[in-house]
Parts: structure tokens; C-alpha cells; sequence
């Protein structure tokens, strides 16, 4: 019989990393894992147009232009270009309405998709604000055991000779001023140098609720990760 004792998945991150640390070859069984135990939903690619409206949008606009010169060293990270850190939602309220306005429309997009009932929460924030030949390298948002089944960005302004953001097997999605593009967060993208301005809101969204797993769950964990 399974113990009460309820095991959460920082701890499975803990005791991945120890395995790793003391030598084992660990190879995708993790990954595989994480999707049996989460059982992840793959968001299909949504763009909407208007979101907040045009004046709405062109206030979003200035609030980032001038978070940014209040903090002009951004993060180091795979957008080649100045963004804030990934918990610029911690450290500011000034989005805060836009940004329970977003989770909100995707947490009921998500909910309608996959005909479920989770209550979704803002895992990571930031802001960014690309220049002509910033870019982004090719990467995904997609740490399971972080719970991240959404990311997206939210473009409060794009020039019209703005970069399109690529998303692997689909065609280029070429955004416009006020659109919101939801994509689920295993999905790989990038973004080609750009010769335009673009200012944007990024996040990733995860389940409120964690995956629990009872220490019963915690022994198969350490048997499926060291052993085929």
C-alpha cells in the first residue's frame, strides 16, 4: 500500500539531479515519464487579433518602453535582443491586469480545447523590445516539470517589416500590432533576425495544481529512470 506521504515534482527534480550528478546515463526516460505522470495536453498554434484594443495596446507599448529604460541591462537568454528577467511579474505590477486578462482567455481556450476544468497560473513573465538584427535562437518552453502547458506573446506593437515568428512544421506567423499567439510549450519556434521594431509580453502558463505523486510513485520513478 502506498504511503500518505505526498511527493511533488520538485522532488523528482531534486533526485534527477542526483542520479545525474553521481554519474548515471540518463536519457529520455524522464521526459517520457513526466508525460505518463502529467499527461499533457499539446496546444494547438492560435493567433487573436484586437485583444485590448488600439489605445489599450499603445499604453502596453509605453509601460514596457519605459520599464526598460528604467532597467536597461536585460537577460541574458535565447532572445538576442533586451528583455526583462522571468519574474518580471514578481517585480512589477504594472502588467498585472493585462496579464490575469491573458491567463484568463487561455486558461478558457485550453478548457474548451480538451473539454477539462484546470485552473491555470502565470509561471514566468517577461517583457522584450526588439531592434533591426535582434533575433531568437530556436528553443521550446518546455519543462514539464515545470508544468508549463502554455506559452505565448503578446505584441503590443510590431513594424510591418517586423520578423516572423517560425514555429517548427508550420507556416510563419507574421504578428500585428495587438495580437496574442498562444502555442503550447513544447512547441520549438525562433525568430529570424528582423528588421523592424517589435514589442512585446512573454510568458509561460502552468497548471495551479501540481501533479502529486505518493512515495510508492517515487520508487517507480527511480526504477523507470535506471532501468529499460
Amino acid at each position: 500500500m502506498s504511503e500518505k506521504k505526498q511527493i511533488n515534482i520538485d522532488q523528482i527534480v531534486q533526485q534527477y539531479t542526483h542520479l545525474h550528478d553521481e554519474g548515471y546515463h540518463i536519457d529520455d526516460k524522464l521526459t517520457k515519464l513526466a508525460n505518463l505522470y502529467k499527461k499533457v495536453n499539446y496546444l494547438p498554434t492560435s493567433v487573436t487579433n484586437n485583444l485590448f484594443g488600439k489605445n489599450t495596446s499603445n499604453h502596453i507599448k509605453d509601460l514596457i518602453i519605459e520599464y526598460e529604460k528604467k532597467n536597461p541591462n536585460g537577460m541574458e537568454s535565447n532572445v538576442k535582443a533586451w528583455c526583462s528577467d522571468y519574474e518580471t511579474h514578481l517585480q512589477t505590477d504594472i502588467f498585472l491586469n493585462y496579464l490575469k486578462f491573458i491567463v484568463q482567455y487561455s486558461q478558457n481556450l485550453y478548457n474548451n480545447i480538451f473539454s477539462t476544468k484546470e485552473n491555470l497560473e502565470v509561471g514566468e513573465f517577461w517583457i522584450a523590445h526588439y531592434r533591426k538584427g535582434d533575433f531568437t535562437v530556436k528553443h521550446n518552453h518546455g519543462n514539464l516539470l515545470d508544468g508549463f502547458v502554455i506559452s505565448g506573446c503578446y505584441y503590443a506593437y510590431v513594424e510591418d517589416s517586423s520578423s516572423p515568428i517560425i514555429f517548427d512544421g508550420q507556416k510563419p506567423v507574421y504578428p500585428k500590432n495587438d495580437s496574442l499567439i498562444l502555442f503550447s510549450s513544447q512547441t520549438e519556434h525562433e525568430v529570424p533576425p528582423t528588421d523592424g521594431e517589435r514589442i512585446i509580453m512573454s510568458f509561460n502558463i502552468r497548471k495551479a495544481k501540481k501533479t502529486q505523486l505518493t512515495t510508492d510513485d517515487c520508487d517507480k520513478v527511480t526504477s523507470f529512470i535506471m532501468n529499460d
